[in-house]
């Protein structure tokens, strides 16, 4: 490990023949069109002459040990504990983003980053005896080519490794970067097309999408959703939400609904009640979906629990984790939990 600038020139991009000089790049939907020394709206990808670069290649910002609850995977190797990762950048605009100060920058606005490269990222993993990867903190699609690579030497260790992501990426793109990305928590921040254009500067049809593909390619899969109060918290489109998901993934895919708290933009804006999120959390599963949770807010039971007889399979307080039941339920239904 050194400090050091390096440059990994990205995939997913071509020339553009009428415009000498720009590139247009093929990672996400923006399809972004740059000009010779900008950025793409990632703020991570610069054309250098012509040539599409990725400056988050082996720059991680963020290296920590978390829970993997923290994530939130509930049903991923539950109690385990995760090596995470983050890099500057992320593809989305969110004017209430928890995590601004990384995600909504590039590296022109940081002195210096320490270089890691994949194989060093995969020693740490096992140096600190973790069986557990995760991209997550920013957005890890925009160092698609990183996590791919750091993905590909895990598996070989028998590692795990997990995305936490806006699912903003390019449909025909999918299961080239995610082929060894074990298990995904996509925030689906709304069910509404208008929220994503007007505070996210995003396409909600594309995350519905990237969803259906990673449930069709059997990864592992659970959804948070961010209740912001008077944005995305009324009934009709919740309602519809949560039919979504059950008619288009699975009824047993984990949901976790979390607090919203006055962040960047919306230093001022009102927090999530505790009342509120309960009163969701029943209406999730009134609709139909089995495993709802709670996120980010003290003294809510998070347990897990059978959807045939109601016996505890996961106890959890906070991120004290007890499993009580593996495999199979004692009344003989299989567990929705990978361990």
């Amino acid at each position: 490990m050194y400090t050091t600038n390096i440059l990994h020139r990205a995939d997913w991009w071509d020339s553009i023949e009428d415009k000498p000089g720009f590139v247009q790049c093929h990672l996400c939907p923006h399809t972004c069109r740059i000009a010779p020394d900008h950025y793409g709206i990632c703020k991570v990808r610069q054309n250098i002459s012509g040539t599409l670069y990725s400056t988050a290649y082996g720059r991680p910002v963020a290296l920590h040990i978390d829970p993997v609850e923290k994530k939130p995977l509930y049903h991923f190797y539950p109690g385990e504990s995760v090596y995470s990762i983050g890099t500057m950048g992320c593809n989305l605009a969110c004017d209430f983003c928890q995590n601004w100060t990384i995600s909504q920058m590039g590296y022109d606005k940081t002195l210096s980053s320490n270089i890691y490269t994949p194989q060093e990222i995969v020693d740490l993993t096992l140096s600190a005896n973790l069986q557990l990867l995760a991209f997550t903190y920013n957005e890890p699609t925009v160092y698609a080519e990183y996590m791919r690579d750091i993905a590909e030497i895990a598996v070989k260790h028998g590692i795990k490794t997990l995305s936490v992501t806006n699912g903003y990426i390019s449909n025909n793109i999918i299961q080239e970067v995610y082929e060894n990305v074990h298990a995904f928590n996509i925030d689906l921040k709304a069910f509404s097309e208008t929220f994503y254009k007007k505070y996210s500067k995003a396409s909600f049809h594309e995350i519905l999408k990237t969803i259906k593909t990673l449930y069709e390619l059997k990864k592992h899969l659970e959804i948070t959703t961010l209740i912001i109060p008077g944005l995305n918290d009324s009934e009709e489109e919740l309602r519809q939400e949560f039919q979504w998901i059950v008619e288009n993934t699975s009824p047993f895919i984990p949901l976790h609904l979390s607090a919203f708290y006055p962040s960047y933009k919306r230093q001022y804006h009102m927090p999530t009640s505790h009342e509120t999120l309960v009163k969701v959390r029943e209406l999730a599963k009134e609709v139909g979906l089995s495993y709802v949770y709670i996120g980010n807010i003290a003294g809510v039971d998070n347990s897990t629990y059978c959807p045939a007889c109601g016996a505890r399979i996961v106890r959890r307080h906070d991120y004290h984790v007890h499993i009580e039941q593996r495999d199979v339920c004692l009344c003989g239904r299989k567990i929705d939990i990978v361990s």
